[in-house]
């Protein structure tokens, strides 16, 4: 009997040491899960395969943006050897192949002591790097630019010729003319202005009519080095309602641009045109240009333009981020050539110190031509 006792009270005593063992040791080691920004990442992800332009696929967006981790986490002296998921290769969002990616990352993150940033923002630049365009940007929570189309140009500004009359500025814009011999009307400026206070068209137009009235011939515009600004259509001017530019975006065309005939100026203003461009030559300036090359209504001397001619959609991020992605790119409407990324090229090649001069013999000719 009494043996019957301590064996119970043995059992008893494993029971209550086993009973207590096991939940100790489950909630002793609770799985931590990584922070890498997983919605921020989701939301970039999303604008980049839903709205770019250039129709970038799930798959070239993950594994670029994963190949960006990868390298993150080697210079920081972790492996990489985490296999690549399966993506599928549409220009749809992918729910499915965006949990593989932020599981690999998971992965990835968990061998490394790395910050949430320097996890996402090297994903960020990876996605960026699958479709570059110099209208694609990320600006870091820190304020940092990455671009994802580097460019360095090596043009000059406009450069005012020394002889002449001066007609006028340089006002807000840089808007400056000048009346040089032979009536050929010199005209540059360095940002495409429009304010409650100031406005580029109502201040060219007035120059255009001083230059008249000192006997111009024809029209020198001069914008090198003016990378854009504020949209002020000033190309009307000198147009007779021609289609000029058609808007491509990723369902196919967003619409036309048509010169308006209501801004064009009487037929003593319609004169012949050169226009001085580099590759500091961008974005407003281009648009300008294009039209009046669309229509045949001017002559481009100098080098090709910086190439950036479309439109985005900047997105801020809830970390106080911003995301600037490519959605739109401007197509000629005569000749079907895609300008962005690519540039205008120039009718007469000169380099910026013989570009003014070239342009003012090809000017003279024509006024001698009638």
């Amino acid at each position: 009997m009494r043996r019957a006792v301590v064996l119970l009270m043995t059992a008893a005593l494993v029971a209550i040491s086993c009973s207590t063992a096991g939940p100790s040791s489950a909630t002793s080691t609770p799985s931590k899960t990584i922070d890498i920004k997983r919605s921020k990442l989701d939301i970039v992800y999303s604008a980049f395969v839903d709205e770019d332009v250039h129709h970038v696929t799930s798959k070239k967006t993950l594994e670029a943006a994963l190949a960006g981790v990868k390298a993150a986490v080697r210079s920081a002296g972790g492996k990489d050897d985490v296999a690549t998921p399966d993506f599928q290769d549409v220009d749809e969002p992918q729910t499915a192949d965006f949990d593989k990616f932020a599981n690999t990352v998971g992965q990835l993150a968990g061998r490394v002591q790395l910050s949430a940033d320097r996890i996402a923002d090297p994903a960020i630049v990876g996605m960026m790097s699958a479709s570059p365009d110099c209208h694609t940007f990320y600006i870091t929570a820190g304020g940092s630019v990455l671009h994802s189309l580097e460019y360095i140009p090596k043009g000059t500004s406009a450069m005012v010729p020394p002889q002449g009359t001066s007609l006028g500025g340089p006002d807000e814009a840089g808007l400056t003319g000048k009346m040089l011999p032979g009536g050929i009307a010199y005209i540059t400026f360095h940002a495409w202005v429009n304010t409650g206070t100031y406005h580029l068209n109502d201040a060219f137009r007035a120059i255009l009519e001083k230059a008249r009235a000192a006997g111009a011939k024809a029209w020198l515009i001069d914008l090198r080095g003016n990378l854009g600004g504020i949209g002020v259509d000033l190309s009307s001017l000198f147009l007779n309602g021609e289609a000029t530019q058609i808007q491509s975006v990723k369902t196919g065309i967003a619409g036309t641009k048509t010169a308006n005939k209501d801004l064009r100026l009487p037929e003593a203003f319609q004169l012949p045109i050169v226009i001085v461009a580099n590759d500091r030559t961008a974005s407003g300036s281009e648009h300008f240009i294009i039209d009046l090359k669309e229509a045949k209504r001017a002559t481009i001397v100098g080098q090709k333009t910086t190439g950036c001619a479309g439109s985005a959609n900047e997105i801020r991020l809830a970390d106080g981020g911003l995301l600037s992605v490519v959605v739109g790119e401007i197509v000629g409407a005569a000749t079907g050539f895609k300008y962005n990324n690519v540039g205008i090229s120039p009718d007469v090649p000169a380099d910026d110190a013989t570009a003014v001069t070239k342009a003012i013999e090809i000017l003279t000719q024509k006024i001698a031509g009638g």
